[in-house]
């Protein structure tokens, strides 16, 4: 007997596609494959190896998952589909006795052939599929079904979360903020950027962690812009600048944090252009509510900040947060989606001084009675003392 979900919101997802008139969803990203099965596969990063839903609007048509021939022992104890079929990849065989398909298509053929799907409206994934796998998907597989892409509506299904997956967000969040403090304590003359990655790496599993999804650290006289993507052995000297953006990942759900300091001192220009950033963010954060739009929450951050700082370069304010470490709603001017209840959001804001990049973000629940904030117990202090 399969479980129950706790990841998907069936009825979300139905109600979806009945407003589309979708009879059939075709999905293989890697967020959308995870969110409907909930087998949180890592193989899905190899563009030759689908992991692959199918899932009907009828019930009486059961939901299929397509997986490699070598994860098909995980994906058939981690998924709530009890139709779960392989393909020949990596392994041709295994000690399962079951039939494993020559490849994708012949699987994904079964799975059709089975259901008798015939002239239906079937839901993919539309510019975000390769370009060689969608043409032969829809040569192979769909060419006597109506395809739509539901790219966009798959975002709005899964940008309101589960009671379980936001326990998996708050949880990552929290060890976040805890692996950050260890990172705050290790800036000091002389310490290196390797340094400050060991000493946040090492807190978020000492705390928990299933896996870090990223940390990128910045540093020294002119840091890199935005997301240095490894240590550079860079030794720290007073007066130094320090960014870090980070997020530990509980059960395939990732956190999003930043912060910047200096070592030693800073101008009074970097503390005001500090103090302002900060302010427009909780201003931001604590006027958010649902029925706002991205367009509208961006619009009252612009004009917060733009007070302080005129022609300020930013394109976004925040994004979603969820199996994707950027969901909707994605906070940028003219973004009419609806932020609505058990929303997650990161809230950004940031600005070039002197050579580098002031970053502030921080995470929050939007509720119906206003936000839970979740990034809250560090402090936002700009200069660490030598």
């Amino acid at each position: 007997m399969k479980r129950e979900t706790i990841i998907l919101n069936k009825p979300r997802l139905y109600a979806m596609m009945e407003r589309r008139n979708v009879d059939l969803l075709v999905l293989r990203s890697n967020e959308n494959s995870k969110y409907i099965s909930e087998f949180f596969h890592n193989g899905g990063n190899l563009g030759y190896r689908p992991f692959v839903v199918f899932f009907f609007r009828d019930p009486g048509r059961k939901p299929a998952l397509i997986v490699p021939a070598v994860d098909l022992h995980l994906a058939m104890y981690m998924s709530w589909i009890e139709d779960v079929r392989a393909y020949q990849m990596a392994e041709l065989f295994t000690d399962l006795d079951v039939n494993f398909y020559p490849d994708f298509f012949d699987a994904a053929r079964s799975v059709m052939s089975d259901r008798n799907a015939k002239g239906m409206v079937i839901g993919t994934e539309g510019e975000e599929l390769s370009t060689g796998f969608r043409n032969k998907l829809e040569k192979e597989l769909l060419a006597d079904h109506k395809v739509v892409d539901v790219s966009y509506d798959m975002e709005l299904v899964r940008m309101v979360k589960t009671p379980e997956e936001n326990r998996r967000l708050k949880k990552a969040a929290e060890i976040t903020v805890k692996a950050h403090a260890s990172f705050r304590e290790a800036i000091k003359v002389g310490n290196t950027d390797r340094d400050l990655f060991t000493a946040a790496v090492k807190r978020m599993y000492d705390e928990g962690a299933d896996n870090v999804r990223f940390i990128n650290v910045g540093c020294g006289p002119v840091s890199f812009s935005a997301h240095c993507p490894y240590p550079i052995d860079y030794a720290l000297k007073e007066g130094d600048f320090v960014k870090v953006d980070m997020g530990a990942e509980v059960k395939g759900y990732p956190a999003d944090f930043v912060r910047s300091y200096y070592l030693g001192y800073a101008s009074q220009r970097a503390q005001d252009i500090w103090k302002w950033l900060n302010e427009a963010q909780m201003e931001t954060a604590y006027w958010l509510k649902p029925g706002v739009t991205g367009g509208e929450i961006f619009d009252y951050s612009y004009k917060k900040i733009s007070k302080h700082l005129e022609k300020y370069p930013r394109e976004f304010f925040g994004h979603g947060l969820g199996i994707g470490s950027h969901e909707q709603p994605r906070m940028n001017k003219g973004n009419k989606t609806v932020l609505e209840p058990d929303t997650p959001v990161c809230l950004e804001t940031s600005y070039y001084h002197e050579g580098v990049r002031f970053h502030s973000e921080e995470t929050l629940l939007v509720t119906n009675d206003g936000i839970e904030h979740w990034t809250a117990n560090l402090p936002r202090d700009l200069v660490v003392k030598t």
